[in-house]
């Protein structure tokens, strides 16, 4: 799963993503940062900067997530 904010005001150059997903398993951050950063190789061309909010797997996403209904629902 992608979620990606136009955080640039409209123009598109600055970018932020959350990315979940299963082949993070076992990787540290920075790992799995280099991972997105080599996904969107050929969009980093044409884009300013890019901020990854999140890089998790599908395990540590969805506490986030429940947590998040919670909140909504109280």
């Amino acid at each position: 799963m992608w979620e990606v904010i136009d955080i640039s005001g409209g123009c598109g150059a600055s970018f932020e993503v959350e990315v979940v997903s299963e082949q993070f398993e076992g990787k540290r951050l920075l790992e799995r940062h280099r991972m997105v950063n080599a996904a969107l190789e050929e969009e980093m061309k044409e884009i300013h900067a890019l901020s990854i909010k999140k890089a998790q797997t599908p395990q540590q996403w969805k506490p986030s997530q429940d947590s998040a209904t919670q909140t909504k629902d109280a």
